[in-house]
């Protein structure tokens, strides 16, 4: 299954507003700043950014010293973390063995495919669990 690109940009977007708190103090950051520095639409930012605020990683305030902040230290936060936000109710893969063939057989290949795929999942599920953004970093 081809997934967008809203993972790799969530995770940019978490460790420029992480950068940019570390270096130079700002607390909040504006959606056209993150877009602008990141090369990403601003719609697109907007949009990831607010997956990013449901899944509660961001914070975002209104008003003329608003903008988006962490809602938690980088170092909490997991690729999976970041996966689960932007690709919500998605799993890593796409299981479609919807054919015409019938059969014991076909029926026991299917489950293989079924079995190896999800054990498979499973697994990367865990690796990006594993995996800190502060990782990213070191």
């Amino acid at each position: 299954m081809a997934y967008s690109t809203a993972l790799s940009q969530g995770i940019s977007i978490l460790l420029f507003i992480h950068t940019m708190a570390e270096e130079r103090c700002y607390h909040y950051l504006s959606t056209k700043v993150i877009s602008e520095q990141l090369n990403i639409p601003v719609p697109t930012t907007a949009k990831v950014i607010r997956s990013l605020n449901s899944a509660q990683l961001t914070v975002a305030k209104e008003g003329a010293k608003g903008g988006i902040m962490l809602a938690r230290p980088l170092s909490e936060i997991t690729f999976l973390d970041v996966f689960l936000a932007v690709e919500p109710g998605k799993g890593l893969f796409k299981i479609d063995l919807d054919v015409n063939l019938s059969g014991p057989e076909v029926d026991e290949v299917k489950q293989k495919i079924v079995n190896h795929l999800s054990a498979t999942e499973q697994a990367m599920h865990n690796s990006l669990k594993d995996m800190k953004l502060t990782d990213l970093l070191e």
